[in-house]
C-alpha cells in the first residue's frame, strides 16, 4: 500500500508525519541524530549535497556553501550562487547555482528518507504564500519524486492536528491559531465544534519571523562587540555564522534572564552578555507588527478576545517568552499549552492528507480520519484587470475588479458580466490578480496569469463577456472567459503541473548525492 505522508516544509525546521496503523499522525524522526525537526539547511559543493544539522555544522569552516532561509526567496527569481553565499539575480551561465525549486528539493529529498516508500504527501504552505511561490513548492515536490496530493495552509493543518486530539471536546469553540515560525507569521481564526475545523479568516506577514529576530540580535551582539573591541564584526562575509550564533542565544534567553558569549571577530575573541530585556527591546517594531495582526484576524472575523475560548500556538519561535506575553496582552487569557509546537503543522499535514487520500487507508485509520471535517477559506483577493471610466480624469482607466473576497468559503465560484468598450473590438486581454488587499490600483497587485480572447468576428462594443472564477480547497484556480456570443471560450487552471525549466532541474538532481 501506498504509504501517505504530510510534510511541514519550513524556513527554520522542516518535518515529515505519517500515519500509524490505527490513524494516529506521528512525526518521524531524522536517521542521522533522531530528532523529529531538520534543520532546513543545505550545504552545497561539488554536486554533493549535505541537509540538516550536519548542513549547519559547516557554517563556520563554509559559510558560502550553506544556503539558509531558502523559503523566503521562493516566490523570487534569484538563485543561490554556491561560493559567493548569496542569492543573486538569476543566470543561465552560472552553473554553480541553485534555484530556491532546487534547494527546497534537496530538504524533501532528505526528508522522504526518513519513512519507507512514499510517494504521496501533503506540504504545507503559509496561509499567504504567492501563487508562485505556492506553484515552486509544487515543483520541488516533483523534483523530489513526491506526488503532492494539496498544498495545505500551516494555520489550518494546525487546526486539523488539533481537531483529530483524543480530548478535542474539551477545547471547543472559537479558536485563534498563532503560528509563528522562523520566516513566516500566520494568524487564523477556526470554529472548532467537536472535530469539525471551520476557518473564518487568516491574516499574516511573510516576512515576519524568529530570523527577523536573529537579524535583530545580530545587530545587538555587533554593537555590544563594537562596544568591547572598538571594531565591528564582518557581517558582509560571515553573516550566516553570527545568524547561527544570535539563534543559541535567542534560545537560551527563553529559558534564562542573561546570557553571556564568546564572539570571534576582527580583533580577536570577545566575551558578551545582553539580557532578556535588551532583546525583547530590540524586536519591539515586530512585537508590534504581531499584535496589529491580531487584531486585524479578530476584527476581520468579527470577534472580540472574550470571544475565543483559546490561542493555540504553533511554530518555534512561540516559545519566546515576550510572545506569550504578548498573546496575553490582546487576547486576555494565556494560550492553550500541551501541544507541540514544532511537529501540529506536520502532523495536521498527514490528518489532512488522509482526509484526501483515503483509499490508501487501512480500516483503522478511515474510522479516525473520517470524523475531521474542514472548511478552509481563500486567504487572498482574487480578481482581473478591467477598463472603467474615470470621470476625474475623463478618460478610460485599468482597473483591478474583484471576483473572489478574501475569506471566501471554499469551494468558491463566481461569475460576472463584463462588455466590450470599443467598436469592432477584435479580442480582450486577459490579466488575472492576486492581492491581499482590496486593491482597484493595478500597481498593487500580482498579475499571476496573462492570456487573450479573440473573437472571430468584429461586434460593436457592449459584447457580453462572462467571467468564471472557480477556487478549490487545495488552492487550485480555475478561470474562465466566455464569448457570450460565439461561446468561445478561453480557459485556463492556475497550479500548473510544472514550470519551464523544471525537466532541466531533473537532470540537475539526478546528478546529486544527497546525505
Amino acid at each position: 500500500m501506498e504509504k501517505i505522508i504530510g510534510i511541514d516544509l519550513g524556513t527554520t525546521y522542516s518535518a515529515i508525519a505519517q500515519l500509524d496503523d490505527l490513524g494516529n499522525p506521528e512525526v518521524l524522526a531524522s536517521t542521522d541524530n533522531n530528532k523529529k525537526i531538520t534543520a532546513s539547511a543545505v550545504y552545497i559543493k561539488d554536486k554533493n549535497v549535505i541537509v540538516g544539522d550536519k548542513a549547519l555544522d559547516a557554517l563556520a569552516a563554509t559559510p558560502k556553501n550553506v544556503v539558509t532561509e531558502t523559503k523566503r526567496q521562493m516566490e523570487n527569481d534569484a538563485v543561490y550562487s554556491i561560493g559567493t553565499g548569496k542569492w543573486i539575480d538569476k543566470d543561465d551561465n552560472n552553473k554553480d547555482s541553485y534555484t530556491p525549486t532546487h534547494i527546497s528539493s534537496f530538504i524533501l529529498s532528505k526528508l522522504k528518507t526518513y519513512a519507507s516508500d512514499v510517494k504521496k504527501a501533503v506540504i504545507t504552505v503559509p496561509a499567504l504564500f504567492a501563487e508562485k511561490a505556492r506553484v515552486a513548492t509544487l515543483d520541488a515536490a516533483k523534483m523530489a519524486g513526491i506526488e503532492v496530493i494539496s498544498l495545505i495552509n500551516e494555520p489550518t493543518a494546525a487546526a486539523c492536528y488539533y481537531a483529530s486530539l483524543p480530548n478535542v471536546k474539551k477545547i471547543t469553540g472559537k479558536i485563534l491559531v498563532f503560528d509563528l515560525g522562523g520566516g513566516t507569521f500566520d494568524v487564523t481564526v477556526c470554529d472548532v465544534q467537536g472535530e469539525k475545523v471551520e476557518v473564518i479568516t487568516s491574516r499574516g506577514d511573510k516576512w515576519l519571523g524568529g530570523k527577523d529576530f536573529d537579524k535583530e540580535l545580530v545587530n545587538l551582539i555587533n554593537n555590544k562587540y563594537k562596544n568591547a573591541a572598538g571594531q565591528e564584526l564582518d557581517l558582509e562575509n560571515k553573516n550566516p555564522i553570527y545568524m547561527e550564533i544570535a539563534e543559541q542565544i535567542k534560545r537560551a534567553l527563553s529559558v534564562r534572564e542573561n546570557h553571556a558569549e564568546v564572539i570571534e571577530g576582527p580583533a580577536g575573541p570577545k566575551k558578551i552578555e545582553i539580557s532578556r530585556s535588551e532583546f525583547e527591546q530590540s524586536i519591539q517594531t515586530h512585537i508590534e507588527k504581531l499584535k496589529m495582526l491580531m487584531e486585524e484576524a479578530l476584527e476581520g472575523s468579527g470577534l472580540k478576545p472574550e470571544n475565543v475560548s483559546h490561542t493555540l500556538l504553533v511554530g518555534g519561535s512561540t516559545r519566546i517568552p515576550i510572545i506569550t506575553k504578548t498573546i496575553e496582552t490582546v487576547m486576555k487569557k494565556p494560550p492553550l499549552k500541551g501541544v507541540n509546537v514544532d511537529e501540529a503543522v506536520a502532523a495536521g499535514a498527514v490528518v489532512y492528507a488522509g482526509m484526501q487520500s483515503k483509499k490508501n487507508l487501512n480500516e483503522a485509520q478511515k474510522k479516525a480520519i473520517e470524523k475531521v471535517k474542514l472548511q478552509d477559506v481563500c486567504n487572498f483577493y482574487l480578481g482581473t484587470l478591467v477598463q472603467e471610466d474615470d470621470l476625474i480624469l475623463n478618460r478610460k482607466v485599468t482597473a483591478n475588479l474583484i471576483l473572489i473576497d478574501r475569506d471566501t468559503p471554499l469551494p468558491a465560484t463566481k461569475t460576472d458580466r463584463l462588455v466590450t468598450i470599443y467598436d469592432d473590438q477584435e479580442a480582450i486581454s486577459i490579466d488575472i490578480t492576486q492581492s491581499e488587499g482590496r486593491e482597484k490600483n493595478k500597481e498593487f497587485v500580482n498579475i499571476i496569469h496573462q492570456g487573450r480572447l479573440e473573437f472571430p468576428d468584429k461586434k460593436p462594443k457592449g459584447r457580453a463577456i462572462d467571467v468564471t472564477y472557480t477556487y478549490d480547497n487545495s488552492g487550485k484556480l480555475h478561470c474562465s472567459f466566455t464569448d457570450v456570443t460565439s461561446r468561445k471560450k478561453y480557459e485556463i487552471s492556475l497550479r500548473p503541473e510544472s514550470a519551464e525549466d523544471l525537466k532541466k532541474n531533473y537532470e540537475v538532481i539526478e546528478h546529486i548525492v544527497i546525505e
